[in-house]
C-alpha cells in the first residue's frame, strides 16, 4: 500500500488526521496546510509500554485519539487528535500550556481544530476499527482504553483539565470537597440541598465573568465525571455523560445558563453512582451485574443477555442474585428501568411513549403496567404530579 497517499487521501474524505510511527518516530503523516504543533508526536509518547494491538486514549481537555498495530508496515497507524465540538479559546490555552507554548497560538490551534471534523469517542471508534480491518484485516470488538500522562521536556503549569486563574477561599474549597463527597457515596438528597444551597442560587455567579463561568464549570464536568467513574459507573456511559454535558457547557450562551448546568450534570452522576452502590451485597458478581444493568438500561436487557455479557452461566447467575438481593434479575431490571423512567418523566423534553420506547419496553401498555406496578401510579399521573 502506498501509505502517504492513503493519509492524505483518507483525510481528505475524513477531515480526521492520521500518522505513521515506527519505534514511536514519525515516520508519515496526512498533510494538512495548518501546523498540528507536533501533537500526535507528543500524544503518542504520553503512553506506556507496551501499547496494544487496537487502542485509544484521551487527555483531560477532550482529546481524543488513538491507533492499532499495522503488522505489513511494522508501525503504528495514529488515528487523531479529535476533539469532540468546537475548541474553545480557553481549551486552545489549555492545550497550549500543556505544550510550553505561548497563548498567543491560540488563533493557530483553533485554526487546527476548526479544519478537522468534530468527532467524539463512538465515532472515533468506529474509525479505528475500520482502518484496522483496512489494514489488517481484522475484526476486532473490543479497544483497549490507556491511560495517558502529558510527557513534555519542559515545565507545565498547570495540572489541571482547565485553568482556573482565580483564587477559591477556604469556604468554597470546603463546599467543593463536600460536593464531591456526597457524589462519591452517592448521598443524591444531600448533594441536591448542598446545590441548591450553595452552588446553584449563590450570589457569587454574578460576579464572574461568563467565560472564566464556563471554565469553572468545564473543569467541575471533569473532575465529577472522574469520581463517577472512580465510583464504579461504566466508563463508556461516563465518557458519554460527560459529552453531553461538555456541548451544552460550550454552547451556553448566557450565564444564567451554566449554573443550572452544574446542578444537573451533578446530580445525573450521583443518581448513577447511588444506583451502582444501592445493592447491600458484597458479592462480586451482584456488583457486576448491577453495573451492566445500569450501564445499558436503554437497550434491551435479560437474563441472558447479562449472563453472556459477563461470560457466566445464567441460571448460576440468577440464583446467586436472588439468593443475595432477595428478588430476580428480570424484576431488578424492571425495578432500575422504572426509576430512570420516573427521571425522564420530570422532564417535559419526551412523551410517554418515546420514554417507554427508549427504555427498551415492547408497548406502551406494559411500559404503564410495569410502572403502575412498581411505584402505584400511572406515567400520566407521575408526571401530573412532578409538575403540579
Amino acid at each position: 500500500m502506498d501509505l502517504d497517499y492513503f493519509l492524505d487521501q483518507y483525510y481528505q474524505a475524513t477531515h480526521i488526521p492520521v500518522s505513521f510511527f515506527q519505534d514511536r518516530a514519525l515516520v508519515s503523516k496526512s498533510s494538512l496546510s495548518l501546523q498540528d504543533f507536533n501533537l500526535p508526536l507528543i500524544l503518542l509518547n504520553g503512553l506506556s509500554d507496551p501499547l496494544p494491538e487496537l487502542w485509544y486514549s484521551y487527555t483531560s481537555e477532550y482529546l481524543y485519539f488513538g491507533g492499532f498495530t499495522v503488522e505489513e508496515e511494522n508501525g503504528i497507524l495514529f488515528v487523531g487528535p479529535v476533539l469532540p465540538s468546537e475548541c474553545l479559546p480557553r481549551q486552545a490555552e489549555t492545550i497550549l500550556r500543556r505544550l510550553g507554548r505561548s497563548a498567543k497560538d491560540s488563533a493557530s490551534l483553533r485554526a487546527y481544530f476548526a479544519g478537522n471534523i468534530s468527532c467524539d469517542l463512538s465515532a472515533l471508534l468506529a474509525h479505528l476499527r475500520f482502518l484496522q480491518y483496512a489494514f489488517n484485516r481484522k475484526k476486532e470488538a473490543d479497544i483497549a482504553r490507556l491511560p495517558f500522562t502529558w510527557n513534555i521536556p519542559y515545565p507545565v503549569l498547570e495540572d489541571i483539565p482547565i485553568e482556573l486563574r482565580q483564587s477559591i477561599d477556604p469556604a468554597d474549597s470546603w463546599r467543593e470537597r463536600t460536593l464531591i463527597s456526597y457524589l462519591r457515596y452517592g448521598r443524591l438528597d444531600d448533594m441536591e440541598r448542598l446545590l441548591d444551597e450553595e452552588f446553584v442560587h449563590s450570589e457569587n455567579w454574578n460576579t464572574i465573568p461568563i467565560e472564566y463561568m464556563r471554565s469553572y464549570v468545564l473543569s467541575a464536568n471533569v473532575m465529577a465525571s472522574r469520581t463517577a467513574c472512580q465510583s464504579g459507573v461504566d466508563f463508556n456511559l461516563i465518557n458519554g455523560i460527560a459529552s453531553h454535558y461538555l456541548d451544552k457547557i460550550l454552547q451556553a450562551r448566557t450565564k444564567s445558563e451554566l449554573p443550572y448546568l452544574f446542578y444537573d450534570f451533578f446530580r445525573d452522576y450521583t443518581r448513577r453512582v447511588a444506583r451502582i452502590q444501592q445493592l447491600s451485597s458484597h458479592s462480586k458478581t451482584v456488583r457486576l451485574i448491577n453495573q451492566y444493568i445500569q450501564s445499558h438500561l436503554y437497550e434491551k436487557i435479560t437474563p441472558t443477555i447479562i449472563a453472556e455479557n459477563l461470560h457466566g452461566n445464567c441460571s448460576y447467575l440468577c440464583t446467586h442474585f436472588r439468593k443475595e438481593t432477595g428478588r430476580t434479575i428480570s424484576v431488578y431490571i424492571q425495578e432500575c428501568k422504572i426509576k430512570e423512567a420516573e427521571r425522564l418523566l420530570s422532564y417535559k423534553d419526551f412523551s410517554i411513549v418515546t420514554i417507554g420506547e427508549m427504555l427498551g419496553f415492547s408497548s406502551q401498555s406494559y411500559f404503564c403496567s410495569v410502572f403502575k406496578k412498581i411505584t402505584g401510579k400511572t406515567p400520566k399521573e407521575y408526571r401530573a404530579e412532578s409538575f403540579s
